[in-house]
């Protein structure tokens, strides 16, 4: 049971970031909202009392989780592990559709997204796997994990969510280096992604540089997992030519236009464009609340949910969109000293996998309304309208703070 002594260990200014975006993510889809309610003649406040409900079913969902130690998910989290991918195949076949995509579980009157709340249950088995194993430190090891992670990977993709699928990897990656693995490994994981982002003369940079690093430590490493490393870079590196020819026309111009909206405009660059309209216009204070002209006129569609930032940055300018960013960074700075001063290896680890999916979220979403990423369904963690997420995040926290409570022995 959790005293009020064990609540004053808690993390002060985790809370204070935590209220301060649930607070403005409230005002923020209201804003955005309640002008499309009204000309439906439907409630203003709906999409506000939705995410009212959904903080209070979080709040409660992260009482219980800050309950009972932490400690006890290293045990369940094989049984985590297995429910989560259950959860994720049932939804495959018996989920309900929207916006072609299949991702939701509904029970009567209530529905959530499994690949949501996956992320946890992820963490909390990659925690376990590398508490176990203390560091990974060969490739035959990372492939064996690679599988841990591949088949949720492949059952989010297939509904389709490309956005929750990245997060998986953000969230290995971000694992992989708390858990202090080789950094080979990491080498092995990021650079066949950028082989697939570079240009031809680019790319032979890259496979100078990785040839180079061999012929130098090739005395300190182990030379069939660099060799790995050289076959996988030359072989996308290989191949992509040839993917994208047999790509069809319609296919290469989606890809062509994630790297440049002007080009499509009117059709897949359309978000992009108009949130950067929106976010640029403004200005240093922005046009006061429920004063933005693209904000209250539609101009971006489903803008309470993936673009909720581009109302921030107009209605409330730069000082606005920078607070936003600030409590993101002060939660990522308390989530890391949460991790660094954790009792034990998988508390540790736990952090500090939390610690990378909201980092992830946060660059991804923010760096898509900006226009400097590609658009992707990745929400706003505590911004962004959406019961399911919000729920998980605020798990997140209550996980967090479960380890902060418990990070020194109580004197009684």
């Amino acid at each position: 049971m959790i005293s009020f002594r064990m609540l004053k260990a808690s993390d002060s200014r985790l809370w204070w970031s935590v209220g301060g975006l649930i607070v403005i993510s409230l005002l923020m889809i209201f804003s955005v909202t309640h002008k499309i309610q009204l000309s439906y003649n439907a409630d203003q406040f709906l999409f506000v009392k939705r995410q009212l409900l959904a903080v209070i079913v979080g709040l409660g969902g992260m009482g219980l989780l800050m309950y009972f130690d932490y400690r006890h998910l290293k045990a369940a989290a094989p049984f985590i592990y297995i429910a989560t991918i259950l959860l994720l195949t049932i939804v495959l076949f018996t989920g309900t559709s929207a916006q072609g995509a299949q991702r939701w579980m509904a029970f009567g009157p209530l529905s959530f997204q499994p690949s949501e709340i996956s992320k946890l249950g992820i963490i909390i088995a990659l925690a376990a796997f590398f508490d176990q194993r203390k560091k990974i430190t060969s490739v035959w090891e990372l492939l064996c994990l690679l599988g841990l992670i591949g088949l949720p990977f492949l059952l989010i993709f297939k509904q389709p969510d490309l956005g929750t699928a990245l997060v998986f990897g953000a969230i290995l990656l971000g694992m992989l280096a708390a858990s202090r693995s080789s950094p080979r490994l990491l080498i092995l994981l990021t650079t066949p992604v950028i082989s697939l982002l570079l240009r031809p003369v680019l790319w032979l940079w890259l496979l100078y540089l990785l040839l180079l690093i061999v012929w130098l430590f090739l005395s300190r490493a182990k030379f069939w997992d660099w060799l790995l490393i050289l076959g996988l870079n030359i072989a996308v590196g290989v191949a992509l030519p040839v993917m994208w020819g047999m790509l069809k026309a319609y296919q290469q111009q989606r890809i062509l236009v994630f790297l440049n909206p002007e080009a499509d405009p009117f059709g897949a660059g359309y978000h992009s464009l108009q949130s950067k309209i929106a976010i640029g216009s403004g200005g240093l204070i922005g046009k006061g609340w429920l004063q933005g002209s693209q904000t209250q006129l539609q101009f971006i569609p489903e803008q309470h949910s993936d673009f909720i930032f581009s109302a921030v940055g107009e209605e409330f300018g730069f000082l606005g969109a920078a607070m936003v960013i600030f409590l993101f960074a002060n939660m990522i700075w308390q989530g890391l000293r949460i991790s660094e001063e954790a009792r034990d290896n998988f508390g540790y680890l736990l952090a500090g996998g939390i610690v990378s999916m909201v980092c992830f979220h946060v660059f991804a979403n923010i760096g898509m309304a900006i226009g400097i990423l590609p658009v992707v369904g990745i929400p706003l963690p505590f911004m962004s309208f959406g019961g399911t997420s919000l729920f998980m995040n605020l798990l997140a926290i209550g996980l967090l703070q479960n380890i902060a409570m418990r990070r020194n022995k109580l004197i009684f």
